[in-house]
């Protein structure tokens, strides 16, 4: 039974559970009303954590609350009716990610295709570097520039994040387009939405993601620039590949269209952000 009540709990926690708030769920399935006092005690959550957590489920529509005098207690909702939307949700998180699995396959097969990577691929090191090379490749953009964006940031300085910009609003204001996807897990990245405001004025589309795969940007569809995992960098240095094959520029622009799907709008970040 203990190895039944785990599965049912990593499933919870899959559809957007916390793990309290599963295990406070469970404890309901088990009694279909109950107390506070018994809950905590059925659950194993903290005394301290125990309100918090119950108030958290009756918030999501899982159980109510009655109260008769001074006593409250708490009552599951029918699983059926408030635990259906959540899975099929996640069977279209899955059925969305099953669909990149060509790309996936493009991706291995370009690079295990490839004899001569060094013809067209360029590694650069260090914040000063890159952000020179990707001004650069900004100035020498056409027609579009998309980007994965997370840090640690290039633009490490006031004086290189104002350049990056500008070189960013001349290739709008030359009718170029730029949409990107930014990685947001904190609060001390929300230093990035007074940039997004303006770059937005400027034509610029953004969206927010809770995770990226990795940082990257695409100049034209022609020419990647990514960064790689360097475990052997000094903290916040960057390493990145300059790759220009217009065939893996695509593939990359596959993910990117991917992701840019599944992220989510500032307004609809800031009202989820609100809402928890």
């Amino acid at each position: 039974m203990n190895k039944d009540i785990d599965q049912i709990t990593e499933s919870l926690i899959d559809i957007g559970f916390s793990e309290r708030e599963a295990r406070v769920y469970i404890a309901l399935l088990s009694k279909h009303y109950s107390t506070a006092a018994d809950l905590q005690k059925i659950s194993g959550v903290p005394q301290s954590k125990i309100y918090e957590t119950i108030g958290g489920l009756v918030r999501q529509g899982l159980c109510i609350e009655r109260k008769v005098g001074r006593k409250r207690t708490f009552e599951i909702v029918d699983p059926e009716v408030t635990l259906t939307p959540l899975f099929s949700r996640l069977q279209d998180r899955l059925n969305s990610a099953l669909k990149q699995k060509n790309n996936i396959k493009t991706l291995f097969t370009l690079s295990a295709a490839t004899t001569e990577p060094l013809e067209y691929i360029e590694v650069i090191r260090g914040n000063e570097i890159i952000h020179k090379h990707y001004c650069q490749l900004v100035d020498q953009a056409q027609t579009e520039l998309l980007g994965f964006a997370r840090g640690p940031y290039a633009c490490d300085t006031s004086n290189r994040i104002d350049e990056q910009d500008q070189a960013l609003i001349n290739l709008m204001r030359r009718g170029g387009k730029s949409r990107w996807v930014f990685e947001i897990k904190s609060t001390d990245d929300h230093w990035l939405f007074e940039n997004f405001t303006m770059l937005h004025e400027e034509g610029v589309s953004h969206r927010i993601s809770a995770s990226l795969p990795l940082k990257m940007m695409i100049f034209d569809r022609k020419t990647v620039l990514v960064a790689q995992e360097d475990s052997a960098r000094a903290p916040g240095e960057l390493t990145m590949s300059i790759i220009k094959q217009a065939t893996i520029a695509n593939a990359f622009c596959a993910m990117f269209e991917y992701f840019w799907s599944q992220s989510v709008t500032q307004d609809e970040y800031l009202l989820k952000r609100e809402a928890s």
